[in-house]
């Protein structure tokens, strides 16, 4: 299966350090379009999509196995895509979600909420690759933070 990596430059982003502020949400700043447990994105981090080239790409990946359906409805002149990846894991119930999120300033921040099974509970052993898919406007901010706890903050600029 061949790794999302190929992605080009502008797409594909690398894990960053760092935290997000909290503050109380400035109004509907994002939306969560579908989650899946087999996205094919095999690496933790972002995916961030500002066109529908963008998509176009993603689309013609070998390991992709998202539902493009909802992100092919988005109207990439008012919203981005941002696809949040777990990585690979080696066992069902693992996802991830849109749990909040913000405009403070010129920093959109996403907080994801990360699900992992119970250490005693009993999964089937095969491999995932939990991601979500977020439309996110695409004016009035030049950061973008996404976390979660237990997932590393991950930026972008631009």
């Amino acid at each position: 299966m061949k790794s999302w990596q190929g992605l080009s430059a502008g797409i594909w982003l690398s894990l960053v350090g760092g935290c997000a502020s909290q503050a109380e949400q400035a109004g509907p700043v994002a939306r969560q379009l579908t989650a899946s447990a087999h996205c094919g994105l095999q690496d933790r981090g972002l995916l961030y999509l500002a066109s529908g080239q963008d998509l176009q790409q993603l689309s013609g990946l070998p390991a992709q196995a998202l539902t493009l359906a909802p992100l092919n409805a988005v109207d990439f002149s008012r919203e981005h895509v941002v696809i949040v990846a777990l990585g690979q894991k080696t066992s069902a119930g693992y996802g991830v979600t849109l749990d909040s999120a913000q405009l403070i300033g010129d920093r959109l921040t996403l907080e994801m909420r990360l699900q992992s099974p119970p250490p005693d509970s009993m999964v089937a052993q095969v491999m995932t690759t939990p991601c979500a898919a977020v439309a996110v406007i695409n004016q009035g901010w030049s950061h973008l933070s996404v976390y979660g706890e237990g997932y590393p903050a991950v930026s972008h600029q631009r």
